[in-house]
């Protein structure tokens, strides 16, 4: 920006200057001879109407007024080509002197001398003739200008190009600065805000404080860098949601797979005990020979994978897309009553005291899931209390809670508990624990419904709560 600036400044400072050297003169030469020679025919018009009336002494004037004031040397010539009257410039008076005044003869030779003389005491002439007519007899008012003065300026002009050269490029260097910097400042801010915008900055922003071509660029610069941050968070957030879909994507496919490993565990083990079994009395090995005793074994471990089969298809139920509970009011301390009238016998057998502290309450629910959740629960806290324990149930404003002695639950098991197949012990026998999906429908029934539940340890025992 700097140097084209400058080359402009410089080529055009030195082009107006030639054409002032060139150009001047001859412009100068023809205003010069076009007023000139205007002048002269208004004077011969006025000098005409002068002589006419006789007014000989006013015409002088017109003419040496004329000579002073243009610097002009005129002559007035008969027909006969005699000199009737010069007017010289004040100037050149001296050299001539008033004898050659008004109507003063001279012989027409005397007029290329005379010119003679002026052309060698003053260079460049130009010589103009205005006819005019006098008591019917013509006459010629011829005038001789110099042209030296514009001759002379431009010989000057030439001897002063290498000043004003100087002053040319001192001027064209500090106004090309100015200008560059003033031009190149909000380009170079934009600049800067274009190399944030590379580097994905968009906070950047440039200030518009113009309405011409730089001014338009710089808001279309800042549209761009709005339009470009919102695509970039439109795009980040679109990835985050691609990235949290895939992730849980993922973490269903390791739930799909442990699932699936799970129940095939639960599922082998009972199967290859039956088929040892009935194997074995098929071919009478042994103790085996005795079919009744193992034909019971057999049902009691197929009836096991029959609830296991029924737990697998309620909780695929209760997780398929779209499905909702059947709502319907019931009341919770005979959902209560039912559930543990199933475990009767087991508190018999395991010495177990049950207390009751039931309140009336009606809640509107699907009844098959609630009471399958509920069972849980009490079928929890009996089969997992020592002999001799006791569980307490007490329903009061719609807060169920469950209360059974003598357990404990590590809290980093208290969240696990609830997921599929997870048991405390680790072992997986049946005889000392269920499948590990108790707990889990029951968080699946309870989320289903919006009921909040926990586990945690109190004291002497563990308590779980529903509140409905």
């Amino acid at each position: 920006m700097f140097l084209v600036t400058g080359g402009l400044f410089v080529s055009f400072s030195i082009l107006i200057y030639a054409s002032i050297y060139f150009f001047l003169p001859t412009f100068y030469y023809n205003y010069k001879t076009e007023n000139m020679e205007r002048e002269l025919l208004n004077l011969a018009q006025s000098v005409e109407v002068a002589l006419n009336e006789n007014q000989f002494q006013e015409a002088g004037n017109l003419l040496d007024e004329f000579s002073a004031t243009h610097n002009t040397e005129l002559f007035m010539v008969d027909h006969n080509e005699q000199i009737v009257h010069i007017s010289l410039p004040m100037i050149m008076q001296h050299s001539f002197g008033r004898e050659a005044a008004l109507r003063q003869l001279i012989p027409s030779n005397q007029i290329n001398e005379r010119a003679i003389v002026l052309r060698a005491q003053r260079a460049q002439l130009k010589q103009l003739k205005q006819p005019l007519t006098i008591f019917g007899n013509p006459y010629t008012i011829q005038g001789i200008m110099t042209l030296q003065p514009i001759d002379e300026a431009a010989h000057v002009i030439l001897q002063f190009a290498p000043y004003v050269a100087i002053m040319i490029i001192i001027f064209a260097t500090f106004a090309a600065f100015i200008y560059s910097k003033v031009a190149t400042k909000p380009l170079l801010k934009m600049n800067q805000v274009a190399k944030r915008m590379s580097k994905l900055d968009f906070n950047a922003e440039c200030v518009v404080n113009s309405h011409d071509e730089i001014g338009e660029l710089a808001q279309n610069l800042n549209e761009l860098s709005w339009n470009l941050q919102k695509t970039m968070s439109a795009l980040t957030a679109s990835n985050d949601q691609l990235t949290s879909e895939l992730e849980y994507e993922r973490h269903l496919e390791e739930k799909r797979r442990e699932f699936v490993a799970t129940i095939s565990h639960e599922l082998k083990s009972p199967i290859t005990a039956v088929m040892g079994q009935i194997e074995a009395m098929i071919y009478k090995i042994g103790p085996y020979q005795d079919r009744d005793t193992y034909l019971k074994r057999s049902y009691e471990i197929m009836r096991t994978m029959d609830e296991l089969v029924k737990e697998v298809l309620s909780l695929s139920q209760l997780e398929q897309h779209g499905f909702a509970p059947t709502l319907e009011a019931i009341t919770l301390q005979a959902v209560v009553k039912k559930s543990l009238k199933k475990f009767e016998y087991f508190c018999q057998v395991k010495n177990i005291n049950v207390e009751l502290d039931l309140q009336a309450t009606t809640v509107c629910v699907d009844k098959k899931l609630i009471e399958k959740a509920i069972g849980n629960v009490i079928s929890n806290a009996i089969n997992y209390s020592p002999d001799g324990a006791s569980v307490k149930i007490v329903l009061k404003d719609r807060n169920l809670i469950v209360f059974n002695s003598g357990v404990t639950i590590a809290k980093t098991e208290q969240a696990q508990i609830f997921q599929a197949f997870y048991r405390i012990e680790k072992s997986r026998n049946r005889n000392t624990g269920g499948s590990g999906l108790g707990l889990h429908i029951v968080g699946k029934i309870l989320d289903l419904h919006g009921i909040d539940y926990k586990i945690a340890n109190v004291a002497d025992g563990v308590e779980f709560a529903m509140k409905f």
